[in-house]
C-alpha cells in the first residue's frame, strides 16, 4: 500500500515540475530497507585480491579514435591488460588512418595487439559499437571465460580483475555486477577525485550488501565507468538481450525498455553502459555495486581505475568536483 501512494506522490513531482528524484530515491530506499536483512552475508574470509587460480582466458576490446597525442596513454593501458593474464588478447578499433600511422601505432604500443580499422565509418560516433560483432563470433569460442571493453584511457591492473572474479561469486546471486570507480589526480593538489559522482552520498541510505566487518558493496547513483568487464553469463545476457542496442532505453527500441537514466546518455556513452540498467534488482537504482572499505571510509582500491586522460578535475566541469574520500559519508 506505501508504494501505491509513493507512486501518486512521484507523478505529483513530477506533473509540477519538482525534483522527480527526490521521492524515486526514497521508494527505492524503503524497497531496499525491506530486504536488507537478506542482503547481509557472514563472509568474514572474504579477500578481494584473493589469487585466482583458474587460467584467465579473456578478450579486451579497446575503440581508439586515431590521435597522435593519446598513443602514450593507449600504451599505458595495454601494458597493464598485457600484465593481467598470459592468455589476453587485445583488439584495437580505430577509423581509417594511413599506412604509416598503422606502423607506427603498432610500433608505439609494443605488444601483440589486434588492430582492426574501420575503413568505411558512417559516422565517428558509431565507432564503439564495432566492438559489438567482433564480441559475439569471440562468445563462440567456449575457452573465452571474460569479456572487457573499455575506452582508450581507462587503466585495468590485475588487482582489479582479481577483485571482479572474487566479488561476481557473492554478487551473482543478488543479480548485481562488481563494479569499478573512475579516478583522476588533480594536478593542483595532488588528491583523488571520483569523476563521474556529481552529488556526496550518505552512506546510510545507500543499498549495500552487507559482507563482514571490514567490507560492503555498495550501490550508488553514478555508475558511469568507461568501460565493462563480464563472465561468459553476463555476456550472454548482454550480447543477445536489448541493452546492446542503440536505442535501448528509448522508446523506439521498445517501450517496455524505456528508461530517462539511458536516455540522458550520449550514443558513445551506451556502447560500454552494458547492462548496468537493465533487470535491476528491487531496492537497487542499478546493477553495478562497489567495494567500501569500512575502516578506511572510502571506495577501497580494488574498485578504482585511472581515467589516464585527466580532463575533468584539472577543467571547468560538471564532472570531476568531488574528492574520492568525500563521494560517501
Amino acid at each position: 500500500m506505501i508504494f501505491f501512494f509513493l507512486e501518486k506522490i512521484r507523478k505529483l513531482f513530477k506533473s509540477i515540475g519538482k525534483k522527480e528524484h527526490v521521492i524515486n530515491d526514497f521508494i527505492t530506499y524503503k524497497k531496499y530497507k525491506i530486504k536488507e536483512k537478506e542482503l547481509s552475508i557472514n563472509q568474514e574470509n572474504f579477500n578481494p585480491l584473493e589469487k585466482v587460480n583458474e587460467n584467465i582466458n579473456i578478450v579486451v576490446s579497446i575503440t581508439f579514435f586515431f590521435d597522435e597525442k593519446k598513443i602514450p596513454n593507449l600504451k599505458k593501458v595495454c601494458k597493464s591488460l598485457n600484465d593481467i593474464s598470459n592468455e589476453i588478447e587485445i583488439y584495437i578499433f580505430t577509423n581509417k588512418i594511413s599506412d604509416n600511422q598503422k606502423e607506427r601505432l603498432k610500433n608505439e604500443l609494443d605488444i601483440n595487439i589486434n588492430l582492426i580499422l574501420i575503413d568505411n565509418l558512417v559516422h565517428d560516433r558509431l565507432l564503439p559499437w564495432y566492438h559489438l560483432n567482433l564480441m559475439k563470433k569471440l562468445y563462440e569460442n567456449e575457452k573465452i571465460s571474460y569479456f572487457m571493453y573499455l575506452e582508450d584511457d581507462i587503466l585495468i591492473n590485475r588487482d582489479n580483475l582479481y577483485y571482479w572474479i572474487n566479488s561476481r561469486k557473492i554478487l551473482k546471486k543478488f543479480n548485481l555486477i562488481p563494479g569499478f570507480v573512475r579516478t583522476e589526480i588533480n594536478e593542483r593538489n595532488k588528491e583523488l577525485y571520483a569523476i563521474d559522482f556529481v552529488r556526496k552520498s550518505k552512506l546510510k541510505y545507500l543499498p549495500k550488501i552487507k559482507i563482514n566487518q571490514n567490507y560492503h558493496f555498495i550501490n550508488h547513483k553514478f555508475p558511469y565507468q568507461g568501460m565493462y568487464l563480464y563472465d561468459r553469463d553476463l555476456m550472454k545476457e548482454h550480447l543477445f538481450g536489448p541493452s546492446s542496442n542503440p536505442d535501448c532505453g528509448h522508446g523506439a527500441y521498445d517501450t517496455n525498455f524505456i528508461d530517462p537514466k539511458m536516455i540522458n546518455l550520449d550514443l558513445m556513452a551506451k556502447a560500454n553502459i552494458g547492462l548496468t540498467y537493465m533487470s535491476t534488482p528491487e531496492g537497487f537504482y542499478n546493477r553495478i555495486v562497489v567495494l567500501y572499505n569500512r575502516s578506511e571510509k572510502i571506495i577501497d582500491s580494488v574498485s578504482q581505475i585511472q581515467h589516464l586522460s585527466n580532463k575533468y578535475s584539472n577543467t571547468k566541469s560538471w564532472f570531476g568536483n568531488i574528492k574520492l574520500k568525500k563521494t560517501i559519508y
